[in-house]
């Protein structure tokens, strides 16, 4: 599945389009543990919270008065409080109880990130001195690392034999590609949940288990707890390896913020405290851009209740962690003092020009604060700074066994889609809060669980689901039909923006900007969304060249398998700049995959571009080197073009002996005007025959024309028909 945004104008401007995967509604949906003190609502907030003394002792003797809850500066009422220790929990009565069999597990994911044998040695004598002696029976720990992208080298269990080897072969120095490992443990996964592993089917199996469990337990049998456990844990991997699969691998920190971003997002499957022990040699640099999806990765942590523990293990080092910090902005005023210095009879240097940019670098460099910012927005902490990484890491066997849960309502008004802060004041200045440092307000009915919302979708999704759609300004949407190589169905989502449409405000003396934000929803019949695509696109550009840029489209297409049968599709496109929201629905049906001879719906060309590195071939628009970019409900104008072309697939079938032909029938407002046959090509290595039509149209009175496009091949005939308006 490969998308494909395009801006067609005279002017190509040089457009960043960040794919900003973000954070989940923070209103905790999970089932309450039954007859237990805490009861949670879609609208309730629960918190996590590990209180310690000075000394770092654990205080587990507290009561709701001793906790003060802020959420966005304004104080919250505890509706709901309790102490976790192991499989119990504790009433603020003191009252104790078991916990529901999922909630009483605890999941602890390694992260491995290094690269210095020393460091290594470190991470790989930390994690087994967490495996000495037994391991809690509630407790299960996996094994990943993070290269290229995220790698599975253990899924979860509590298997000390196992964990240890997945251990060594994460800190062996000879180890550096772990793709392997993952694809073993990927099958063996899939073997166990079977070939349909979504996210909806595995949260209903769940609940089914669930009712299992409590049925069992009525009529005085035991559960099969550990079936259940092993089943929602290996179905939680799975979804995180089909989500990584589809991230782009970018440059290092947009694969660390990317990867951290797929170990967490699953988590939200299985109730309880989880906590992620992230081993790296140093932090890592927030790419500029970067920041709202390294907000999401700590959004979505909290939405799921998981907690960073960052060890930097290089251990006790010499240099300031400032260092790079300091560094970083030396070069920038050396720059600086040699810019002022020219007199213009000198080229200016790439770190001269790049002045503005290093000196936002230098306050990115100190890479340990990435790491302490991870940890304790998470209610986890950082260990740095220390060759004894043993301690700490007891507290963290602590954490993950003893906590509070706290909710309360945030009585939120307007779901905006921005970031929340969290704050808990204790009544006592001698103890120590671990919690979460806040979450993106989205509205429960559009944070469901497995959405990963961006704030912006927020508006969109909100129009979409109003009673009448908004249009203050026009665009188009459609979806094509196309056959795959292996006869399966393909759709491809098209989005036509005129850029003219768009509002772009005047920043400083010589730079414009405007902002395009879109959302595409594939829905079923009966209403489920089974596809979700959207983007926020920054535009910058000169004013000199402006006119240049709003005189062309942006166009913006996906192509992706989908099953035969009818859909709606629902897109919405927000002007940024002018805050104008634009909704449209489109009916969409999908005809069933065939041998036989069929074709694909007409495009109506708008031009055709050559092939970039990053196309994708099986995109159903290419033609050789070419892409086509498609026109929807096109109006042409004889002053300003000599021709309309038009773009089809016929699909031989290939069991057939005779060749497939092709006509073309012209008619204007409804009468026919005459038809052509015009030759076709031979079919391509994948069975299809791409056709591109193209009529002259100075001989062509205006009004508005359309063309049947039929093929034949023996007694099979198969129709499409399309339209265009002439001026």
């Amino acid at each position: 599945m490969k998308n494909s945004p395009r801006l067609m104008c005279f002017w190509l401007a040089a457009i960043a389009l960040f794919l900003l995967p973000a954070g989940y509604a923070q209103q905790n949906a999970t089932a309450p543990p039954q007859g237990a003190a805490v009861r949670t609502t879609s609208e309730e907030v629960l918190l996590d919270v590990v209180v310690r003394d000075k000394k770092g002792h654990t205080v587990n003797n507290l009561k709701p008065e001793d906790f003060q809850i802020f959420d966005n500066g304004e104080q919250k009422k505890i509706m709901a409080f309790r102490l976790v220790q192991g499989g119990e929990a504790v009433a603020a009565g003191g009252s104790r109880m078991q916990l529901d069999p999922l909630r009483q597990i605890r999941l602890v994911t390694m992260i491995f990130q290094c690269w210095n044998n020393d460091a290594r040695r470190l991470a790989h004598d930390a994690a087994l001195g967490l495996l000495k002696g037994d391991l809690p029976q509630n407790v299960y720990m996996s094994v990943m690392t993070i290269d290229r992208k995220l790698e599975v080298l253990q899924s979860f269990t509590n298997d000390p034999g196992l964990l240890r080897k997945a251990i060594d072969r994460a800190t062996r120095s000879e180890n550096t590609d772990f793709s392997s490992d993952t694809a073993i443990v990927q099958k063996q996964l899939e073997q166990m949940v079977g070939p349909d592993s979504s996210g909806a089917q595995s949260i209903q199996g769940q609940i089914d288990n669930q009712n299992a469990t409590n049925a069992a337990q009525a009529q005085g049998r035991a559960p099969d707890v550990a079936g259940l456990v092993n089943m929602a844990m290996a179905q939680m991997v799975l979804q995180m390896l089909e989500s990584q699969q589809s991230s782009g691998v970018k440059e290092a920190g947009r694969v660390n913020i990317y990867a951290l971003l797929d170990a967490v997002k699953e988590q939200y499957r299985l109730p309880g405290r989880k906590t992620i022990l992230y081993f790296r040699e140093g932090g890592f640099v927030i790419p500029q851009g970067m920041e709202e999806p390294f907000k999401s990765v700590i959004s979505v942590a909290n939405r799921s209740n998981v907690s960073f523990y960052a060890v930097d293990a290089r251990g006790l080092t010499t240099g300031s962690a400032s260092s790079g910090a300091m560094n970083t902005l030396n070069r920038a005023a050396r720059a600086s003092q040699d810019q002022m210095a020219n007199d213009g009879s000198q080229a200016v240097r790439p770190d001269e020009a790049k002045l503005f940019d290093t000196s936002i670098e230098s306050t990115r460099a100190n890479t340990q604060n990435t790491l302490a910012n991870l940890a304790e927005s998470t209610g986890g902490m950082l260990i740095a700074n220390t060759n004894d990484v043993g301690t700490p890491l007891r507290k963290l066997a602590e954490d993950i066994q003893t906590y509070y849960e706290i909710g309360y309502v945030p009585e939120i008004k307007s779901y905006d889609g921005s970031f929340r802060k969290i704050a808990i004041k204790m009544n006592s200045s001698d103890l120590r809060v671990q919690s979460r440092s806040g979450y993106i307000a989205l509205p429960p009915a559009l944070a469901g669980q497995g959405n990963l919302l961006r704030a912006f979708e927020v508006p969109l999704l909100t129009a979409l689901s109003s009673a009448e759609l908004p249009k203050t300004f026009g665009y188009q949407s459609m979806a094509l039909h196309f056959r795959g190589a292996q006869n399966q169905s393909v759709c491809d989502l098209v989005l036509d923006v005129p850029l003219a449409n768009l509002t772009f405000q005047k920043k400083g003396n010589d730079q414009s900007e405007g902002r395009l934000s879109y959302v595409a929803l594939v829905k079923k019949g009966s209403g489920e969304v089974i596809k979700k695509f959207g983007n926020d696109i920054p535009f910058h550009v000169p004013n000199a060249e402006r006119d240049a840029l709003t005189a062309g489209h942006f166009i913006y297409t996906e192509h992706f398998d989908l099953p035969p049968g009818h859909y709606t599709l629902e897109t919405a496109v927000l002007d940024g700049e002018g805050n104008r929201i634009s909704a449209r629905k489109n009916s969409l049906m999908m005809p069933p995959p065939s041998s036989a001879l069929s074709i694909s719906s007409v495009s109506v060309v708008r031009n055709m571009k050559d092939k970039e590195a990053s196309t994708d071939q099986s995109d159903p628009l290419v033609i050789g080197s070419r892409v086509v970019s498609p026109t929807l409900n096109p109006t042409v104008s004889k002053a300003g073009n000599s021709s309309v072309s038009f773009y089809v697939v016929i699909y031989p079938d290939k069991n057939s002996s005779q060749a497939p032909r092709l006509s073309m029938q012209f008619s204007r407002n409804g009468q026919v005007l005459g038809s052509g046959s015009p030759e076709l090509g031979q079919p391509d290595k994948d069975g299809r025959i791409q056709y591109v039509a193209t009529v002259a149209v100075a001989s062509l009175e205006p009004g508005e024309y359309a063309i049947r496009f039929n093929a034949m091949q023996g007694a099979e005939t198969a129709e499409e028909v399309t339209t265009f308006v002439l001026q």
